[in-house]
């Protein structure tokens, strides 16, 4: 039933109440800690192998758990208890993250520990988020999921600017490993916010049916749904060169840039992404009103090999910092319009399934890029590699292009 213009109006004044805002900072807080992970564990990497194929396995192997256990976490969201699940996950990422810093201070420290911690760490978001979008639309209701997502992708997105720059320079002065002990108590933090939440996250009693089933209705509604269909594979592309682009950026810097790993400036590599990003998210809803979904697929793909084929020519430090400006404005753009697209068009009952598996099948692209751009770097060089990882998004321009989506626009509040 449409809500009426008064009902619409008491939730746009309540966005925040008990239980958003209790989502809000738990998230917020997490992803500061996460961002700054984000920085050292590729550090780490770097400091004690110098090399880049590992270094770049650093974000292949935190995204590789998504296209091994996205089937069955999100099928598994619509089944157990979402809450219960997150806090799990919170934990278990801030008890592995913690181990790092305990080895350092043993001089015990290598990069095997490092890369399964990634790994873990990667699994435990896996997990988190199936129940997370599963229980999204529950928390903040249909009518405010696109203005509910800018507010959050905005104020992580403003995290995202100062913890990179942070964590660069706590790195710098001091050891990596401090700032994953920072991270894991970020974890801790989320855990207790989200026990506080008291709206029904589940969906109420199901049928018990085999997983498998489960796991076949979301992927049978994503394959004949044509816009979601197109757009997952299009995101596959895109992430393809996230993954390489983003696990080589220390690699980069230090081989076409001239900045060693201890350099200050790497942080500011890393905000500057993080500001691109808040463009985007704070134009997102805006553009998608004006121009519509499609359109801005259509332009973050475009805009994106742009920039990745600039980061591969440029030499100077500060016109990088522009380039990775741009190409953070069109990851966040295809990726967070992808999602809002996915939750708008997915039914409540199938919002764990179908948006994890969305999301797995798209961000399953982001290990192949790090492994594609880690061996190609090593063989080729940093620029040849980041050349190479621009082809799979230019791929998803003319799938996009060709299809329904070119023209879709959505109602969006």
């Amino acid at each position: 039933m449409t809500p009426s213009i008064e009902t619409a109006g008491v939730e746009r004044r309540r966005l925040f109440d008990h239980d958003f805002t209790r989502w809000y900072l738990a998230r917020s807080i997490s992803i500061a800690g996460t961002a700054a992970s984000a920085v050292a564990l590729p550090l780490l990497v770097y400091r004690t192998s110098a090399s880049p194929a590992l270094t770049a396995a650093v974000v292949g192997l935190e995204a590789l758990p998504y296209l091994l256990f996205g089937l069955f976490a999100g099928a598994a969201a619509d089944r157990l208890r979402r809450k219960r699940m997150m806090i799990a996950a919170d934990i278990c990422c801030a008890l592995l993250l913690v181990t790092v810093p305990v080895a350092a201070a043993f001089d015990a420290l290598a990069s095997w520990h490092v890369l399964l911690v990634a790994f873990g760490v990667g699994c435990g978001f896996c997990w988190f988020d199936a129940a997370a979008w599963g229980a999204f639309v529950r928390v903040v209701g249909r009518s405010r999921v696109t203005r509910a997502n800018s507010v959050i992708w905005t104020t992580e997105i403003v995290l995202e600017i100062a913890a990179p720059a942070a964590a660069g320079l706590l790195a710098a002065l001091a050891d990596p490993s401090l700032v994953l002990a920072a991270d894991a108590a970020t974890y801790l933090a989320s855990a207790v916010l989200l026990a506080g939440i008291r709206t029904p996250l589940d969906t109420g009693p199901t049928v018990a049916r085999k997983l498998t089933a489960e796991i076949a209705e979301g992927l049978r509604y994503l394959w004949r749904t044509p816009v979601l269909r197109t757009l997952t594979a299009a995101g596959f592309g895109l992430n393809v060169g996230v993954g390489g682009v983003l696990g080589l950026l220390v690699v980069h810097a230090d081989q076409a840039l001239g900045l060693s790993s201890e350099d200050k400036r790497l942080g500011l590599l890393y905000a500057a992404g993080a500001v691109g990003a808040l463009v985007a998210a704070v134009i997102l809803p805006r553009v998608s009103r004006w121009a519509g979904q499609g359109l801005v697929s259509l332009g973050g793909l475009v805009l994106f090999v742009a920039a990745v084929v600039g980061l591969a020519g440029t030499s100077t430090f500060i016109l990088a910092l522009g380039v990775w400006w741009i190409w953070s404005v069109a990851r966040l753009a295809v990726n967070a319009n992808g999602i809002t697209v996915r939750q708008l068009l997915t039914p409540d009952e199938l919002q764990g399934r179908v948006n994890t598996t969305g999301r797995m099948l798209a961000w399953g692209g982001t290990p192949f890029g790090a492994l594609l751009g880690g061996l190609s770097a090593d063989a080729y060089g940093v620029r040849t590699a980041y050349l190479l990882l621009a082809v799979p998004a230019a791929l998803s321009i003319v799938l996009v292009y060709a299809s329904p989506v070119r023209g879709l626009r959505l109602a969006v509040d």
